[in-house]
């Protein structure tokens, strides 16, 4: 799910705003009237009460990566899937049903009665496994049926627009501190195998509620160029300075041959030229916004300069496509997460030549660039409260869905059925027509329960992996955090979508030129007052609780 993050880390869309204000909130404000244990949502210190992570413990039973670790943060690199993959030992499950409610952002696979490779899955996890399966654009709308119907089931990722958050969890989640905080973990590998980071945005109450489905440093956003049109139009598509990035942006838009520089003004990627905070940032256990900075305007105008010259695809912030722009051409650069380069390599047309370069970062004059660290989960997912027994048996499932690369139950995970789902093609598995629909095009919701740190590997692109990881590994160790990551502002929950929208839409008429740039201090104040200034105090507090 490409979407953006709340201060728990979690997605949340900008669109259906009075369905996040109005029926995520109802849903929550009925669920919680009668519950009398839970948390009250104005106690931030209760909420953010910190608790032990479970120990990290990385797996050391697979293959060796090819590339060193040069920074903790740095994923597993491989170029190919090992000759002798690691078996899967015994079945998780206890032959019982298991339900669980999923987002997807593929199109859905076929009924279980009609897909050998769902009933693959049961065969291997050892249970009767029902999925209610929505798309990704409806999940938040879905989500609040399902809680006010008591139907989400044994495992249920969660929404990131749920107002009212943590008390849902305390009413209807079983608390995994037992079972997962510190050395508790070791019961369970795979899970032990992600890194600590994920865990943070878990821990709600003082207590681990949920397990993430990370991402790491892959969910940071980079600069992709399309190094085969550079070479075409005959232009260095490197730069130094926002002088020269502009200057490159004019070289190679042709408005009359459908091509334009940029996919969208890339904010990520100017934040770093201009030295921005990544959202907030903290000093001495006070937070900053970014929309406060005097760094801030400067981006504004760059960005408001790069749409007024028409350097920027015209249809960026009316119907946005980027990677369908990127990999037709007619956007020569895309800002967009690591994560999504196994979309764009499997979207290129074979034969065309189709060449990505990922663009190194550039500081502002003079200054190490500090590019901003993407939160390292997608989301979280939450198992319904029971028995210990039941717990610790759903434990092992979303063990086994966390196995990592290297294991029979990682590659049946990817793509399924040799034979049926793919082929070995010069030695790489290759999904064929039937596996792109059995196994969702390799992503098969089960991810969304969990799984383990995403490896850099990319199917039949070796090469692929050496760019991704000197790109990673150019900037890791000086990437900068969202500080307010794993902390939990109730203003935040309750009014954050609606005031990220009303923010959005301020921003987007500076870039249009319907409001000035020297205007903008006047919307920051009125972003204090719409919730601003209480979400800043709320993450102080927060961050107290959790330092203590």
């Amino acid at each position: 799910m490409n979407r953006t993050t709340t201060g728990q880390g979690l997605a949340t869309p900008f669109s259906r705003r009075a369905l996040i204000a109005g029926g995520l909130g109802a849903a929550a404000t009925g669920l919680l009237a009668s519950c009398s244990t839970v948390t009250r949502s104005t106690d931030v210190q209760a909420i953010n009460k910190a608790v032990r992570l479970p120990d990290y413990v990385p797996w050391t039973g697979g293959p060796e990566p090819v590339l060193p670790k040069t920074s903790a943060l740095m994923p597993s690199a491989f170029r190919k899937i090992p000759d002798r993959l690691v078996p899967t030992r015994g079945k998780p499950g206890d032959g019982s049903a298991v339900h669980g409610s999923v987002p997807t952002s593929s199109p859905i696979p076929p009924a279980k009665a009609n897909n050998p490779y769902w009933q693959g899955l049961d065969e291997r996890m050892g249970v009767e496994l029902g999925l209610t399966i929505t798309p990704s654009a409806d999940f938040d709308s879905k989500f609040a049926t399902q809680v006010a119907g008591n139907a989400l089931g044994d495992v249920f990722t969660i929404s990131g627009a749920f107002s009212y958050l943590p008390q849902f969890l305390e009413a209807k989640a079983a608390d995994l501190t037992p079972y997962l905080s510190g050395s508790a973990v070791r019961d369970y590998p795979y899970l032990a195998n992600i890194p600590t980071a994920s865990w943070k945005g878990t821990v709600y109450s003082g207590a681990i509620y949920a397990l993430p489905v990370p991402r790491g440093p892959l969910a940071s956003s980079v600069l992709y160029q399309r190094n085969d049109l550079f070479e075409r139009l005959g232009v260095d598509p490197s730069f130094s300075s926002v002088d020269e990035f502009l200057q490159l942006c004019r070289q190679v838009t042709d408005a009359d041959a459908n091509r334009w520089a940029l996919a969208g003004a890339p904010p990520n990627v100017i934040a770093s030229m201009l030295g921005l905070p990544n959202q907030w940032q903290e000093s001495a256990g006070r937070f900053t916004s970014m929309y406060e900075v005097d760094g801030y305007q400067d981006m504004l105008e760059l960005q408001r300069k790069l749409i007024a010259e028409d350097l920027v695809h015209p249809d960026s912030i009316s119907a946005f496509n980027g990677k369908v722009w990127f990999v037709q051409g007619s956007a020569v650069m895309l800002q967009d997460t690591y994560s999504a380069v196994p979309g764009l390599l499997q979207q290129a047309t074979p034969g065309t030549g189709f060449d990505v370069r990922i663009a190194p970062f550039v500081g502002p004059a003079g200054k190490t660039a500090k590019p901003w660290l993407g939160n390292p989960i997608n989301t979280i997912t939450a198992i319904a409260a029971g028995s210990e027994e039941r717990v610790r048996m759903l434990l092992r499932i979303m063990d086994w869905c966390a196995s990592p690369f290297g294991t029979e139950a990682w590659m049946y995970r990817k793509f399924g059925i040799e034979g049926r789902d793919f082929e070995y093609r010069d030695g790489a598995p290759v999904l064929t027509k039937t596996g792109n629909s059995e196994t969702a095009l390799g992503e098969f919701p089960v991810q969304y329960f969990t799984e383990g740190p995403l490896p850099l590997y990319y199917v039949g692109n070796p090469g692929m992996t050496d760019k991704v990881y000197e790109s990673l590994a150019s900037w890791l160790d000086d990437g900068v955090a969202d500080p307010t990551y794993g902390l939990y502002s109730s203003t935040k929950s309750v009014k954050g979508a609606a005031l990220t929208a009303w923010t959005t839409d301020a921003v987007n008429n500076v870039l249009l030129g319907r409001t000035r740039v020297s205007d903008w201090p006047s919307v920051v104040k009125q972003w204090r007052q719409r919730g601003g200034d209480a979400q800043r105090h709320e993450y102080e507090e927060a961050l107290a609780a959790r330092s203590s």
